[in-house]
């Protein structure tokens, strides 16, 4: 896979992606937030076969999907050797929780330790959430990273 970055004055960027077959991703991240994706077919420079605009949220939910935040298929061949003593896991905050009523930027994520996203029940997904984001009961909470790390942050909660 080969990702170009270009830099659009007053727009923002564009990130072309072109992956093993030749087709390409082409995505447009305005300074507002909107997203631009087109799609080419390998040899196809003309126009995309399909296009596509999503809001700022619309594309974070996408980002979360994509790296396997919401389901994380089983690791087979290189990806499993790549992933090594890596882990994501699901920590759900529980009523009389400590984690009730914390902002994540107040978590105490060990180094190797890294929170993607907050699942709240009823709630769009909140992929890569804010520091400011307050946790509630029901909240589930998406970490991934080393297995110590991640096993070291169950324990402090």
């Amino acid at each position: 896979m080969k990702v170009e970055e270009v830099v659009l004055p007053g727009v923002g960027r564009k990130y072309t992606v072109t992956v093993g077959s030749g087709d390409r991703i082409v995505i447009v991240v305005h300074s507002s937030g909107k997203r631009e994706l087109q799609y080419f077919e390998a040899g196809e420079d003309e126009e995309p076969s399909a296009a596509l605009d999503l809001t700022d949220e619309e594309a974070r939910e996408l980002g979360a999907i994509l790296a396997g935040v919401l389901f994380h298929p089983e690791a087979v061949g290189d990806t499993q050797s790549k992933l090594g003593q890596k882990v994501i896991e699901w920590i759900r905050v529980l009523p009389g929780s400590r984690l009730a009523g914390r902002r994540v930027g107040e978590l105490p994520l060990p180094q190797g330790a890294h929170l993607l996203a907050v699942d709240r029940p009823g709630a769009p997904l909140i992929p890569n959430p804010d520091p400011e984001t307050v946790l509630e009961v029901g909240d589930t909470l998406v970490v991934a990273g080393t297995r110590e790390a991640v096993e070291a942050l169950k324990r402090s909660l």
